[in-house]
């Protein structure tokens, strides 16, 4: 590591690299595309050499903060720190900064933190998605910054797209309770609107179709995205008159909250009652019994997202838009 004094110039890097050093600042600054191996050897260099670029002096001659806004619903569910780090993998290492805010899922406060990021003047925008409508990413759009919805399946002109398979994931969880023998499901959701919520229950109402089961409403519970909202919705299933034999959960943390209304109530998991999640984060082996559920790689789903904005400042992405899904996968443990 350099000393204090002895800051590392771009043109070392390119030295150790074996590149030119207008190759380095395209590595960094995403203006031209730069093949793989190039830009592995760029960036091993500047980790072997903790160089940092002058931020304010680029900025100036660039006309670009070298900052990214991540809108996103709870910063508490352990989901979207992961994600943020994905998108960090990618444009922190091209000199990127995130600027981070929580909207509770809201679209008043969505549609706030939209003009927030345009008024810190950040060059793209990563946003998940629960209530914004399309007509809310028009001024984004007009401006010309590179917008990523994380979520949903609204594909429009100016927006990129990246999804797990939301209603995929959600028809499989669904598939493997009934093969388990579990015939009356219960679905603690989200809130209805557009988004994972709405793309999760469509996927579990599809299963349910093809094996020839009629969808109960009173079955289908909206809540929120929370332990609590688990909480409070799982109650709401077994105080049913013919309560179900599993719950499956729209994510972890509120298939969490389902395991504290299975103690409530003095029930065996999954003996008296199996519960399934989403998205299998780390909590998930941390509980007991430990969570079945769906994988939902949210790094990987944040490194999608940071390559297309990158690829979207350098130029080398061009098209009016694109949809990148990321498939959910089982992962079997105790609770279902």
């Amino acid at each position: 590591m350099p000393s204090r004094g002895h800051r590392p110039s771009i043109g070392r890097v390119a030295e150790l690299a074996g590149v030119s050093a207008t190759t380095v600042s395209h590595t960094l600054n995403g203006h031209r595309p730069v093949s793989a191996a190039t830009r592995k050897r760029v960036l091993d260099a500047i980790e072997q050499l903790g160089y940092r670029p002058n931020v304010l002096a680029r900025g100036l001659r660039t006309a670009r903060s070298q900052t990214i806004g991540l809108i996103i619903p709870d910063i508490t569910n352990p989901f979207y720190p992961v994600l943020a780090r994905g998108v960090q993998d990618v444009l922190g290492p091209a000199g990127y900064h995130e600027i981070i805010t929580n909207t509770d899922g809201m679209r008043e406060l969505e549609r706030s933190a939209l003009e927030q990021m345009i008024a810190r003047q950040v060059d793209g925008i990563a946003f998940a998605v629960f209530h914004t409508h399309a007509d809310d990413l028009r001024h984004p759009i007009d401006m010309g910054i590179p917008v990523v919805r994380l979520g949903g399946r609204l594909v429009q002109p100016g927006v990129d797209l990246v999804h797990s398979d939301d209603e995929g994931g959600a028809a499989e969880a669904t598939g493997y309770l009934l093969d388990q023998g579990y015939d009356r499901i219960g679905f603690v959701c989200g809130p209805q609107a557009e988004g994972p919520a709405a793309e999760r229950v469509t996927g579990h109402l599809a299963t349910l179709a093809r094996r020839g089961l009629p969808p109960e409403p009173s079955l289908i519970v909206h809540t929120q995205f929370s332990r609590a909202g688990g909480l409070a919705g799982t109650l709401r299933l077994l105080d049913l008159p013919r309560p179900p034999r599993a719950v499956l959960c729209a994510n972890d943390v509120m298939a969490i909250g389902a395991l504290d209304a299975a103690r409530q109530r003095g029930l065996d998991v999954p003996g008296d009652l199996a519960i399934m999640g989403f998205d299998d984060i780390e909590a998930a082996t941390l509980v007991s019994p430990q969570l079945t559920t769906m994988a939902n790689p949210a790094r990987r789903i944040g490194q999608a997202c940071g390559r297309i904005l990158l690829d979207r400042l350098s130029g080398a992405m061009t098209g009016p838009s694109s949809e990148t899904i990321v498939p959910a996968r089982l992962v079997r443990r105790q609770s279902a």
